[in-house]
Order: structure tokens, then C-alpha cells, then sequence
């Protein structure tokens, strides 16, 4: 009888351990799964500033990915922080898990005290060949092989909403970001980027043309608050 109680005993520590491994087994593959997805698919990004408004309004959230093909005029898309910050293998595990369990709110290369760290939402409005320039807060472009200019609303096939700003008649444009600026022309693989408030938002005015390798993403669309729905 005893024996046959410490077979028992011993078939119930075995499912045990058996369903234990299961699960362990189960939320590894899940974890690889998320990851996958998360990096080679969509995943979410909270907007906090208000660089992009009216169309992605302040706090709101967006969804990105990195496979939605090549960038056009008009398209919102995410870029790489300007802080450069080595990564290594492991830490950019811990940061996929933390970026994961506080759905993308917190990141251990993303400082508050430190914007340049943050990862950047803006539109693309120059493509590579054009060549550009700013009067007033709206762009001109003409693109490669063409001969007149457009402004960016003309040329664009979405068309989108931009925060101007007329500023007082002296005020002195060397202030603050440019509203202004002369023609340039973009090189191979540049693309121009600005944001949607373009009277208070570090783009590519303050930091010129941005290659493409330095875009991580395109926005597909923003979804939370639910309100603020909005295919882009």
C-alpha cells in the first residue's frame, strides 16, 4: 500500500513538473512571439508632445510599423533619438520586456531630462532630388527633373492639417525655429521632415535632411484616445 502511495506521490510530482515546463515553455514562445511582432511588424508609440497637432494630438497613441513599406510624401513616420546610445544585447532585451509589460511607456534609453533621447514622430515632406525651401511656415517644393515650385499642400497626394504661426511684424526670425529659410536641394537617400506644429518643434530646420536608415517606421494610424481615431 505504501508503495503504491509513493508511486502515486512521485506520477503527481512528475505532472506537476511536466505542466510547470509547459508553461515556462509557453510563455517563452510567447515572448519570442511578441518580439517578432513588435519588431518586425506594429507596435505602439505614445505621442507626448505636442509637435504633431491637430492631426496627433498630444498624449495620444499611435500605431507604427516598420515593414509598411516605402516612405511617400505626406507620410508620418518615426525616427530614430538623436542621443546615440550604445546598446548592448542583453539590455536591449530588458528594455523590449519593460517597453512590453508598460505598453512602450517606459524605455531605458528614453530620459524625460534629456529630449534629444526620445524617439521623434514628424511627416515627410521633402523626398530625395527636391529641392526646398520655407517662407512663412510652408514649404515649397520642386520636385527632381521638374521646373516650378508647389507648395507642399499642392504637391501632396493626402492632403494634411499643419499649426501655423504668424508672428509679429518685428519679430526677429533668427528666434526660436525658422519660419524661413533659403533653397536647398536633397542629396541620395534624404528626405525633409517637419512637424505638424511648426512653430514650436525641432525638425529637420534645426537638424537638416535626415537619411532614411534614420527612420524606424511609418505611423499607420492613431488609436487611442478612441476619439481622436484617425487613419494616417
Amino acid at each position: 500500500m505504501k508503495h503504491n502511495g509513493e508511486i502515486f506521490s512521485y506520477q503527481i510530482k512528475k505532472e506537476r513538473r511536466r505542466r510547470t515546463g509547459f508553461v515556462i515553455l509557453f510563455f517563452i514562445c510567447l515572448y519570442i512571439f511578441i518580439n517578432l511582432v513588435i519588431t518586425f511588424l506594429i507596435y505602439p508609440v505614445r505621442q507626448n508632445s505636442v509637435s504633431m497637432i491637430p492631426d496627433v494630438p498630444e498624449k495620444s497613441v499611435v500605431m507604427v510599423s516598420p515593414v509598411a513599406g516605402n516612405y511617400e510624401r505626406g507620410d508620418v513616420v518615426l525616427l530614430d533619438s538623436r542621443y546615440s546610445r550604445k546598446k548592448n544585447f542583453f539590455i536591449s532585451q530588458v528594455d523590449r520586456l519593460v517597453r512590453f509589460f508598460t505598453a512602450q511607456q517606459i524605455s531605458l534609453f528614453e530620459h524625460n531630462e534629456v529630449p534629444s533621447s526620445k524617439s521623434h514622430i514628424r511627416r515627410v515632406v521633402g523626398m530625395p532630388g527636391d529641392t526646398i525651401y520655407m517662407r512663412d511656415y510652408v514649404l515649397y517644393i520642386k520636385p527632381a527633373g521638374e521646373r516650378h515650385f508647389l507648395t507642399e499642400f499642392e504637391i501632396v497626394k493626402e492632403p494634411y492639417n499643419v499649426t501655423f504661426y504668424v508672428p509679429p511684424a518685428d519679430w526677429d526670425t533668427e528666434i526660436g525655429v525658422k519660419g524661413s529659410f533659403d533653397e536647398i536641394t536633397l542629396g541620395y537617400n534624404e528626405y525633409f521632415v517637419l512637424a505638424d506644429n511648426r512653430k514650436s518643434s525641432d525638425d529637420s530646420r534645426l537638424w537638416g535632411a535626415v537619411k532614411k536608415d534614420e527612420i524606424t517606421a511609418k505611423v499607420i494610424m492613431c488609436y487611442f484616445p478612441f476619439r481622436n481615431f484617425k487613419l494616417l
